[in-house]
């Protein structure tokens, strides 16, 4: 099965200036063996500083083959002019094709930290109650969910929107204000937005 890294970095001022300076990098991983579709990279709106990368695997093992490729030193070369601090890595496998929301011109992405006391069936009821009514009401392109491979209980969400102001106006309405409050009471939420470019050479 596919799954999808998602990285998540402060970006250096080089990169706020011009997202390819990421060039070299995506260039050397959409090369890689097991990379079967192009590289998206973009910047959050909400700081206009985070940087954001998903990576298509053929399968995970994929990816961990990839670490220990001779071109494996080169690319984190690449990737230090685009970074001003650490940056998070993790993998999922998402239920449906990441790549309509990927392909949107704004992507929400939304990490969900259930709860101690919340168990997965009840996070997971939740999950496609949201879905179900976005999908109902039209005006989301896509939505696809994936747990972290890294830390069991975390969920991540990717939304296709035309526009944020779209994402905001389809939420006021209908059940999904109550939806989503149902949604913070289980779950620690954090929500962005990234606008985001398929690397083509």
């Amino acid at each position: 099965m596919p799954t999808v890294e998602i990285v998540r970095f402060l970006g250096s001022d080089e990169f706020v200036a011009d997202n390819l300076v990421l060039k070299d990098a995506l260039s050397i991983v959409a090369k890689t063996e097991g990379c079967i579709r192009p590289p998206y990279y973009g910047i959050q709106t909400e700081d206009n500083r985070t940087g954001y990368g998903f990576i298509i695997w053929e399968s995970y093992e994929h990816h961990m083959k990839a670490r220990k490729k001779d071109s494996y030193p080169a690319l984190l070369a690449a990737l230090k002019r685009a970074h001003s601090g650490p940056s998070d890595v993790q993998h999922a496998d998402f239920d449906v094709d990441v790549e309509p929301a990927l392909d949107s011109p704004v992507t929400e992405v939304v990490t969900l930290v259930r709860k101690p006391d919340v168990s997965e069936k009840e996070a997971m009821d939740l999950v496609t109650k949201l879905r179900e009514a976005m999908i109902a009401q039209g005006a989301c392109h896509s939505v696809t969910v994936g747990e972290s491979r890294e830390n069991k209980g975390t969920l991540f969400l990717l939304l296709g929107w035309e526009s944020v102001q779209a994402h905001y106006d389809a939420v006021s309405k209908g059940a999904l204000p109550e939806i989503i409050k149902e949604l913070y009471l289980v779950n620690e939420l954090e929500l962005k937005h990234v606008k985001l470019t398929k690397y083509v050479e």
